[in-house]
Order: structure tokens, then C-alpha cells, then sequence
């Protein structure tokens, strides 16, 4: 029978994959494979796949049976030899069979696993519903109804045992509906965030892999919370593989390097560069899911280093200064708001802010001076060197980390907030004309690539005619 249902598998296989082909044009082709497709969904062709292996285990034990019976008739002492060593092989595979059951990573499995499967959840579902049953029976006679009110540890343990059935019943219950495959599926999915993390990091770890560029492409699209994760750990050989690569990728594209064109140097940097930026930035976001202190120490000291970055901040390319730029303009945010600070961050932040260390040190009480400093250095220090419009990508990263440097990052997600930005670009307009002349080059095109109106010595400078379509327009803002 398994034999035969093997062999009947293998010609419906071959004749779904073969009627497709008999039309000539590729309409006519999808629509055969679609209606053959849907049948075999409806037929529940995946579940007859699975017969031919378990009649054959099916037969494998029934020979295995026979052959005991036989020698037990015949010789004994080969009987029992041959019965220990069946008993083992049973046990192993009945092993097999309950494994993926218990751990959904499992990778073995046996045709009998699925029915294991339903019978497991079954079982657990049943005894989560009795025990939440009793727990609610409980909680309604020692805990009152006063407006949820839990006074005695012994109510508090009762209403943790109750939370925990109900989150476990819920769990199982979902499992039970989803099935076998769905349901391991389903765990992956749940599964904490520590296995994305080990995914990566081995990913990083294999030479081959980590040297392909669509390896290096997918650093620009991992969040900024798992970068942070990934740069603290987890360690191995006492290196953090995640770190180390970044960090050599960073210095293999730095301004001048030998052995890669220009156009890939620059690719190659930007990814890095933006890496970091998404590090930095929820560091400078109250509420955030900010890196530890020596996460942003390590990030400070090398790969926002002053002999690296200020290469970058005189760069050709808009979008390296600017990235750099508010790198160390955020770093140095929360650089501000730590006390004391050592020699080496007062001459990191002398470089950064452009005010001698002394003053930076003297004014250490007064967090809004400070706040005024870097903001005025990161605005001087992008748009001096832009000598048109801002693309809409560049625009959205400048006005976002201006608006966190006016003091607008108050959530976890940075949100802009057009009142906070606003006041900060007044304030900065007000010190350019009182305090800084050299400040009052740049005020014209703040005004315009944030659309804060009000007269300027270049008002009169024609709209750019893509000016509807920034990213930051006020209209797409609101």
C-alpha cells in the first residue's frame, strides 16, 4: 500500500506540474496552474503527501513485530536480544515523534508527530480551562471587586496565577487552531527577539556571507533598538561580531582609501553612517529605547571620532555631511546632560559645538545655553556648505534632528512637532541677529527648507520649483 501510494503521488505531482505547460500563453498557463492549484488545496492533497511514509513506518513495525513472534518460536535467546534492540529503536522514535510537540524548533518529526501534535495541545488546552476555571472560582471569593483593588500578597500571588493561566490558555488554544505547521510558524513568530539577534550576528560571522553586498545593504534597513542591541552583544571569543564588522566597514570606505571606487566608497559609507544615526537617535529621545552609556561611549570614541568626522563634515556629497553632522550633534546632546564630564569628552565637545572647552565647562549649569551651543553648531555646520535646496530624504534627517535638538523628542517615536521646531528656529534666528553675525548666512535657508515664513535677506530668491513635494512641506506635515 505504501509502495502504491508512493507511486501514485509522484504521477498527480507530475501531472500538476505538467498541465500547466499544455497552453501557449502565459495568461491561459496561470489560470490552469491557479484552478489546479485550488483544487489540490481543496482536496487536502498536503495531507494525502503524508500517507505513503506512514504506512511504510506502519509496515517497518509490523515486520519488526513479526520478527519477534518468529524468533521467540524458534530461538529465544535471538528473541530477546532482537527485542532490546527494538526497543530502543521504539523509544528513540517515539523521542522523535513527541519532540517537535514539546520544542517547536525541533527539527525532527515522524509521520505520527502531527496526531501528537493535536492530542499535546488538546491535552493542555483541557487541564489551562479547568485550572483557570478554579483560579477564577478563587479570585472571586479572597479577592473583592473593589475597583480591582489587590491588597495581600496572597491576593497578588492569586491574580499573577490567574493572568498566567489565561495568557497559557490563550497560547494553546492558538496553537491547537493553527496546527502542526502553522503552529510552529506561529512559536517562530513569538519567539523572542534574541533569536533575530543570534540570526544576524551569524550572519555577520560567516566571511563569505558578510562580504556580499546585499549583506551590507540589509545593515540600512535593521532598526535602530536591534542595532543597539547588536553592538552590546552578545559576545564571542571576547569580540562583538556585529560591532567589530561595522566598525570595519566603516574605516574601509573612510575619505581616501585605496581599492574601491568612488561611487561604492560612498555607498558603503552611508549605510555606516546611517547605522550609527540610527543608534544615536533614540539615545536623544526621552522614553526611548536608548543604548547604554558605554554603548554611546564606544560609538563616541570610534566611530564618531573628531579625526575621522571631520573629513566627513567637509565632504563633497550633502548627504555624508549632513549624516555626520547629526551623528555628533545628537551624541553630543547627551553628552550635555552627563556629570562631570572628563577631558576627553570637553575636547570631543570643543570640536563638535566650536566653543573653547572652558566655556562649554562653565555652563554646564545652564542646559539651555549648552542646548543653544550645539543646535547653532549643527545649523551652521550643514547649511553652510549647501548651496541649494535639500533633497526630500536629507530634509526629512535634518528636520528631524532639529527637531530633537530643539527639545522635541518626547516619545519613543520621534514625531515632529511643529511648534517645538518653530520656537527652536526662532530662537536660533534671534541669536544670529543679537549675538553671531556669521550665523545670518544660513537663516534664509532654514527658513526655507523648514517653510517658516518671515522676511529674510533672501526672501526675495525664488520658491524652488519642487518645493510642494519636500518631504517636509507643512501641509504634508500636518
Amino acid at each position: 500500500m505504501s509502495a502504491l501510494s508512493a507511486t501514485m503521488t509522484q504521477q498527480w505531482a507530475r501531472r500538476y506540474l505538467q498541465l500547466p505547460q499544455i497552453p501557449n500563453s502565459p495568461r491561459e498557463q496561470a489560470r490552469v496552474r491557479s484552478f489546479l492549484f485550488f483544487g489540490a488545496h481543496s482536496y487536502g492533497m498536503l495531507n494525502a503527501v503524508e500517507v505513503p511514509p506512514t504506512l511504510l513506518h506502519i509496515s517497518v513495525f509490523l515486520f519488526f513485530s513479526g520478527l519477534v513472534i518468529f524468533f521467540f518460536t524458534v530461538y529465544k535467546t535471538i528473541a530477546i536480544v532482537v527485542s532490546i534492540a527494538l526497543g530502543i529503536f521504539g523509544l528513540v522514535y517515539l523521542m522523535l515523534t513527541i519532540l517537535p510537540c514539546i520544542d517547536h524548533r525541533c527539527p525532527y518529526r515522524t509521520p505520527f508527530s502531527a496526531v501528537c501534535w493535536y492530542l499535546w495541545h488538546t491535552i493542555l488546552v483541557s487541564v489551562t480551562l479547568c485550572l483557570r476555571g478554579f483560579l477564577r472560582q478563587l479570585h472571586y471569593c479572597f479577592v473583592p471587586y473593589n475597583l480591582g483593588e489587590v491588597s495581600t500578597s496572597r491576593q497578588r500571588i492569586l491574580t499573577r496565577l490567574l493572568e498566567t493561566v489565561d495568557s497559557s490558555t490563550s497560547k494553546y488554544g492558538k496553537y491547537l487552531k493553527h496546527g502542526f505547521r502553522g503552529g510552529i510558524v506561529q512559536a517562530a513568530l513569538d519567539a523572542p527577539v534574541k533569536v533575530d539577534l543570534k540570526a544576524i550576528n551569524w550572519l555577520f560571522k560567516v566571511p563569505m556571507l558578510a562580504e556580499k553586498s546585499k549583506v551590507q545593504g540589509l545593515i540600512s534597513r535593521i532598526p535602530g533598538v536591534t542595532i543597539a542591541q547588536l553592538m552590546s552583544g552578545p559576545v564571542e571569543s571576547g569580540r562583538v561580531i556585529f560591532r567589530d564588522y561595522l566598525l570595519t566597514l566603516l574605516r574601509s570606505c573612510a575619505p581616501g582609501t585605496a581599492g574601491l571606487d568612488e561611487v561604492t566608497r560612498r555607498r558603503r559609507l552611508l549605510i555606516c553612517l546611517n547605522a550609527v544615526l540610527n543608534i544615536v537617535k533614540p539615545s536623544s529621545v526621552r522614553g526611548g529605547d536608548s543604548p547604554s552609556e558605554s554603548v554611546l561611549s564606544d560609538i563616541r570614541t570610534n566611530f564618531a571620532n573628531i579625526g575621522f568626522m571631520r573629513g566627513l563634515w567637509t565632504d563633497t556629497d550633502p548627504s555624508i555631511r549632513l549624516v555626520s553632522r547629526s551623528i555628533c550633534a545628537l551624541l553630543a546632546r547627551r553628552l550635555l546632560r552627563k556629570f562631570p564630564l572628563e577631558q576627553s569628552e570637553l575636547a570631543w565637545l570643543q570640536d563638535v559645538i566650536g566653543k573653547p572647552s572652558n566655556t562649554i565647562y562653565n555652563a554646564l549649569n545652564n542646559l539651555p545655553t549648552l542646548d543653544s551651543m550645539n543646535l547653532d553648531a549643527y545649523i551652521y555646520g550643514v547649511l553652510s556648505r549647501q548651496s541649494d535646496e535639500l533633497p526630500i530624504n536629507q530634509a526629512t534627517t535634518f528636520v528631524e534632528t532639529l527637531t530633537i535638538l530643539s527639545d522635541g523628542g518626547r516619545t519613543s517615536e520621534i514625531v515632529f512637532h511643529r511648534l517645538t521646531l518653530e520656537g527652536g528656529i526662532t530662537a536660533f534666528i534671534q541669536r544670529a541677529d543679537e549675538q553671531d553675525n556669521r550665523l545670518r548666512e544660513v537663516v534664509g535657508k532654514l527658513r526655507r527648507i523648514c517653510d517658516i515664513p518671515g522676511p529674510t535677506p533672501d526672501s526675495q530668491t525664488p520658491p524652488h520649483p519642487h518645493r510642494s513635494s519636500h518631504g517636509v512641506s507643512s501641509r504634508q506635515r500636518r
